[in-house]
């Protein structure tokens, strides 16, 4: 059987569903979609795409770091945004935060679970070493 540990950083705040924000296995960090919450699961910057990526990648960055990982580590993300319109200032962000860093990547424009968000990114990274 394998073993999974699972990560759940006390600065992102409670999960708002029966979920854990990243679970470890077999060398890999699967971090659940990551979107713009603060600690007291309010929306950060309603609609506005491009600060909530960069806002999702740093609870993505935290979430991480609590596994000894960082956002170079990420393999493959899947990224869902809520219009096509979202797509450039996404990017924008994106870039911004991983540099040269280019993982694998899809990106699906979807309905989100709370008004006002415009983003939601969820990762595959592997544990350095």
């Amino acid at each position: 059987m394998t073993s999974i540990r699972v990560l759940n950083p006390a600065q992102l705040g409670p999960a708002i569903a029966p979920y854990s924000q990243a679970a470890i296995a077999n060398g890999f960090v699967y971090v659940a979609g990551q979107v713009a919450l603060d600690p007291d699961n309010r929306v950060v910057a309603p609609g506005d795409a491009k600060a909530q990526a960069t806002y999702a990648l740093g609870r993505i960055r935290a979430i991480l770091a609590e596994a000894g990982a960082t956002l170079g580590d990420i393999v493959s993300a899947t990224v869902f945004i809520t219009s096509l319109d979202d797509f450039g200032p996404f990017n924008e962000a994106w870039a911004a935060e991983l540099g040269d860093h280019r993982p694998a990547r899809a990106t699906v424009v979807a309905g989100l679970l709370l008004p006002g968000l415009a983003v939601e990114i969820q990762a595959v990274a592997a544990l350095p070493g």
